[in-house]
């Protein structure tokens, strides 16, 4: 996808995620890296709004949840993404809602994400809202799954806002 598009359709995924955010306190979500959804608007429009805002940081083969307040405290992992090095961690089950990252996903809001399953564990127990934000582009017919993967409630593209509870 050529940078312009991305970056328009970024921006019109970024708009209804946050119109999804507008109710609750709390909220998850990754900083964006390679071909995901960018996710920098968002973050900072949220920030603005007095939300708080938690990014994952990877401490072996769990995420944990580190409350942020701007994007000075930020450093690249060996992954090449950005996490915060320090701040207040919260329990992912406190968490209101959590937007999570999506190379491709199928009508029943399976997703790809590069295989690590590093969201998959850490949302195993999470009852909060889980809305996948994805390009349009990544809509496949089906995605074999496994009994551990954990499905999202809502996807976000460009294009609409797609819910299985619909």
């Amino acid at each position: 996808m050529a940078q312009d598009v991305r970056l328009s359709a970024s921006a019109k995924i970024a708009k209804n995620a946050l119109w999804l955010a507008s109710d609750v306190q709390r909220i998850g979500i990754y900083l964006s890296m390679k071909s995901e959804v960018d996710t920098i608007e968002i973050i900072t429009s949220l920030l603005l709004d007095h939300k708080e805002v938690y990014l994952p940081k990877v401490q072996g083969k769990d995420l944990q949840w580190i409350r942020i307040f701007d994007f000075k405290s930020l450093k690249a992992s060996s992954f090449g993404v950005l996490e915060p090095t320090e701040g207040e961690s919260i329990d992912v089950c406190d968490i209101d809602l959590m937007f999570i990252p999506m190379l491709g996903f199928d009508s029943s809001l399976h997703r790809v994400g590069y295989g690590a399953g590093f969201y998959d564990r850490a949302l195993k127990n999470y009852h909060g809202k889980k809305i996948g934000l994805c390009y349009a582009s990544g809509y496949v017919d089906r995605i074999d799954t496994h009994p551990h993967d954990i499905p999202v409630d809502v996807v976000i593209t460009e294009n609409e806002i797609i819910s299985k509870h619909l």
